[in-house]
């Protein structure tokens, strides 16, 4: 798995992509709050997930 975050004026977004050879149920983690809804993830398919910026930090992703 491969994760990543962009961060604009306003939003802060965070990524994950499935790099496995099998289909994998991701979530993105933030700190200080809720974290991003669960996907089921096919091979080589990206998820993300937008907080507006501040306090929350981007913790990667995890299985869920």
């Amino acid at each position: 798995m491969t994760v990543w975050q962009t961060t604009g004026r306003l939003t802060k977004t965070g990524y994950a992509r499935n790099d496995c050879g099998r289909t994998l149920r991701l979530n993105i983690v933030w700190a200080r709050g809720t974290d991003g809804e669960c996907y089921t993830v096919q091979p080589g398919g990206t998820i993300s997930s937008k907080v507006a910026r501040g306090v929350r930090t981007f913790d990667g992703a995890d299985t869920c």
